[in-house]
């Protein structure tokens, strides 16, 4: 019997594999055609079953039921704190300062964003620190000004930003695996077991000229705690409180006191990790289906 073959499983498309610098990544981009505020921090709760009912009356599973992998996620509101206001230069974008008295804001600048605190004490495990994030706004200086005025040191829902049946974009650290080798890392198969020395390990490093090893080569190093992002993941449903808690809780959670958004698919991170939410800066296409309910170890939900 021939050896088993196939291509190796570890993309360049992530380069460098290197740790995150912060728990809370920073988010470069935010939607051009949404308007208002355009993103929010929520935290991983954990993952169960979707049911829903096709209602496409054109597909072959019309009126029949379909699961779906979800994660739930709660938002506890977050308070606005400030304006930043951005100068652009011949160097890019420099900041100006971060207003909370907007008699001080300067008549013009280039773009501004919205500076929110979390409140981690509202969700469900018990985090006691806050964090201070950066926020996209969509609209004009003015709007933002305004908007900044009306909500100043006052709470803003996930229920403002997110309803059901929409595409979001989905900002977190993965989880962390340390360091290791080329086959956990890049997914390459075992050499045969005459091998010399070592079976965990790349064929070849190379040719001898050039006599340098090119970074396509697998290598070990670090796996995992890296910055990704999902794009157009799509909000089944969102809602409050015990309407998703099982009789005993989340393992490793607790209970969801806050509000909740639940998504199609899995999110990366493990369970308490840190969630950026952001409008979808590529919005696809929703699927007409109707969710029924939701499935954690037998235990039926219905909202």
């Amino acid at each position: 019997m021939g050896q088993k073959s196939k291509p190796r499983a570890g993309t360049l498309q992530f380069s460098p594999r290197k740790r995150a610098r912060k728990l809370i990544p920073r988010v470069r981009s935010w939607s051009s055609k949404e308007d208002g505020l355009l993103g929010f921090i929520g935290y991983k709760v954990g993952s169960f079953t979707a049911i829903t009912e096709v209602t496409d009356k054109n597909s072959r599973l019309a009126g029949k039921e379909k699961s779906y992998h979800a994660t739930l996620i709660e938002v506890p509101p977050m308070i606005l704190r400030a304006i930043r206001i951005y100068k652009k230069n011949q160097y890019g974008s420099r900041v100006i300062g971060d207003y909370s008295n907007f008699d001080k804001i300067p008549e013009t600048f280039s773009f501004g964003r919205l500076t929110l605190e979390t409140q981690p004490k509202l969700a469900g495990f018990p985090k006691k620190r806050s964090e201070l994030v950066e926020v996209g706004f969509g609209g004009s200086n003015e709007q933002l000004v305004e908007f900044a005025k009306a909500n100043l040191n006052k709470e803003i829902k996930a229920s403002e930003l997110f309803k059901g049946g929409e595409f979001i974009d989905v900002t977190s650290v993965s989880i962390g695996r340390g360091f290791q080798g080329v086959v956990k890392r890049f997914g390459i198969p075992l050499l045969p077991s005459k091998t010399e020395k070592s079976r965990r390990k790349v064929g070849s490093l190379g040719s001898w000229t050039p006599a340098r090893t090119d970074w396509r080569v697998a290598m070990a190093g670090q796996t995992g705690y890296h910055v990704r992002t999902d794009y157009n993941k799509e909000i089944l449903v969102t809602g409050t409180g015990n309407e998703v808690n099982p009789k005993a809780g989340w393992p490793r959670y607790g209970l969801v006191k806050s509000e909740f958004v639940v998504l199609k698919g899995s999110v990366p991170g493990p369970v308490k990790r840190s969630i950026w939410l952001r409008k979808a800066t590529r919005a696809g296409q929703k699927q007409p289906h109707a969710l029924k309910h939701l499935i954690y170890e037998n235990e039926v939900m219905k909202l």
